[in-house]
């Protein structure tokens, strides 16, 4: 998996949406004004002078109004039937987290977009966006906030030996499906301790340097499903629920998982896709 285009961007992106990080102002202070203009700066550093419409139903965010675990905050993005089919790119943007861009999704011929889910770290009160951009270059946003903080320097939950012992492990597993038109629906766990750089060793109480999922490629029979670019804001073991349609057939199928972190390791798994049953 070399770069891409989208990663280099991505890196420029980081770069930018880090140092309106640092020239912001306490979270705990901020008045919904502040937190507009916040947005403003944020959706300008990623999208440019592009308009973002207001999705009104037609996107929607699926969070706690209170996280119970600002670590591990479960967040699904959810697309109308009316919209979906014309979605081709999702992105998840954690307004006042160190590095707000938590999630960028580029989806493939196969992918439907009505719903994927992930689990994120989030820094402190804040605004959630998604948006959904169509295949005509349309921007569809919405917000929700949520209340949590601390999430990206909480101590990791597994101890760093046992972490480096299982890293880039992956378990995929399916829903059931009824028929060729229904979607399989896939839930994959990833074994890797995504170090945000921002938590300390609670033995040495030195910092652990960041060491995170970089991108996420999901592929059937070759055809690409999506790909994520992503970095410190997904928590610890990544996990994604997301839905795709394989061609009609009645032969299995294989998915494939490739998945490149911040050290530049590498991990693939595959697994074979049942045929969705005969009418």
């Amino acid at each position: 998996m070399g770069v891409t285009r989208s990663m280099l961007r991505r890196a420029g992106f980081s770069l930018l949406l880090l140092l309106l990080a640092l020239g912001g102002t306490a979270h705990a202070e901020r008045s919904e004004t502040e937190r507009a203009a916040r947005w403003t700066e944020l959706q300008h550093a990623i999208f440019g002078d592009r308009v973002v419409e207001d999705a009104g139903d037609r996107v929607a965010i699926d969070a706690p109004a209170r996280a119970e675990d600002a670590a591990i905050v479960p967040v699904a993005i959810q697309v109308a039937d009316a919209l979906a089919p014309q979605v081709r790119e999702l992105y998840l943007v954690i307004d006042d987290n160190p590095s707000p861009l938590a999630a960028h999704f580029v989806l493939g011929p196969l992918a439907d977009p009505r719903e994927i889910a992930t689990r994120v770290r989030i820094d402190d009160y804040t605004y959630l966006h998604a948006i959904a951009e169509a295949a005509d270059g349309r921007l569809y946003g919405t917000a929700r906030f949520i209340k949590a903080s601390g999430g990206c320097s909480a101590p990791a939950a597994k101890d760093q030996a046992l972490a480096r012992e299982r890293l880039g492990k992956m378990k995929l597993t399916f829903g059931e499906r009824t028929n060729h038109d229904s979607p399989v629906i896939a839930k994959l766990l990833i074994s890797h301790p995504n170090n945000s750089g921002l938590q300390k060793d609670q033995v040495t109480q030195y910092f652990i340097p960041a060491d995170f999922m970089q991108t996420l490629k999901v592929t059937y029979n070759g055809q690409p499903v999506f790909q994520l670019d992503s970095d410190i804001a997904i928590s610890e073991d990544p996990s994604f629920d997301f839905r795709f349609h394989p061609p009609p057939s009645a032969n299995p199928g294989e998915i494939k998982v490739e998945v490149l972190d911040s050290s530049q390791r590498q991990f693939i798994g595959t697994w074979p896709v049942a045929p969705a049953p005969q009418m």
